[in-house]
Formats: C-alpha cells, sequence, structure tokens
C-alpha cells in the first residue's frame, strides 16, 4: 500500500487533472470532496477516452432547450480539457481495508478489471494500491 495518495477534487477540469497526474508519476487517483469523502476514481485511460469523443453542448447537458432557434448552440463543441472531472470519473469504487491480504486485493483487482484499490480505514482514505504494487510485492517473493 502506498500511503500517498494523490487526491482530486470534484470541480478541477480534465486538464488540471491531466497535469497533476503527469506532474506526480500517477496514473489514476481517487476523487475527493472537501471532509475526505471519497466520491470516484479517475484515471488517466478515463481522460483518453474523455479526449477522444466529441462532446457538445446540448450532449454534456451544459445546454438544453426545446427552442428551435438555439439548436445551433447545443450543437457546438466543448473543449474536454475544460470538463469538471466529476464528469469524467467512475463512481464504483472498489476498496479493502488495511488487513486485506495481497491475495484478496489481487483476485479483485483481476475480476473488476481495476489497476487500483482504495485502502480505507472506517470509511477513511489512508492509502492505495496499485496494480505496480502488486507486481512488486510478486518480485521480491521470487
Amino acid at each position: 500500500m502506498n500511503p500517498d495518495v494523490v487526491c482530486v477534487r470534484p470541480g478541477m477540469t480534465v486538464k488540471e487533472v491531466e497535469q497533476l497526474l503527469a506532474g506526480r508519476g500517477v496514473s489514476g487517483a481517487p476523487v475527493v470532496d472537501d471532509a475526505g469523502h471519497i466520491l470516484g476514481v479517475v484515471s488517466q485511460s478515463d481522460l483518453v477516452r474523455r479526449r477522444s469523443t466529441r462532446v457538445t453542448a446540448g450532449e454534456s447537458g451544459r445546454f438544453f432547450t426545446d427552442d428551435e432557434d438555439y439548436r445551433d448552440i447545443a450543437s457546438l463543441p466543448i473543449d474536454p480539457s475544460q470538463t469538471p472531472i466529476e464528469e469524467v470519473m467512475h463512481k464504483d469504487v472498489y476498496s479493502v481495508t488495511r488487513e486485506t491480504g495481497v491475495a484478496i486485493a489481487a483476485n479483485i483487482m483481476r475480476e473488476r478489471q481495476i489497476h487500483r484499490l482504495l485502502v480505507t480505514d472506517q470509511d477513511t482514505l489512508v492509502g492505495v494500491i496499485s496494480s505496480l504494487d502488486l507486481m512488486r510485492v510478486v518480485e521480491e517473493a521470487c
């Protein structure tokens, strides 16, 4: 487990999160509110997928009207780098406790096809286990 968890806030933009992840050398992070409650998780894969899709004001829900005069506005593209991360994050979060064994953590990650598990202690985020952490354990065991 790595106790030095990089966290992002729901109001941060895709661009801000991309810069944070790149600057810290991590491939994903939990999204937490001001009280530290886990709201979701975001990965570089999520960010890449978001940038590769064309999103318009109407598709994003930022602009809605039944008035035909405004349909052209709803079709305008939105800069994906300015999208709030809460629109991109996954709300399904998988976590374990400090007492969870390595084999169980690895099994959860394989079955769920995820690259990180959040480690919590009484619903408080205390660390993260990444697929690289598990690879390190395997390497040390050999």
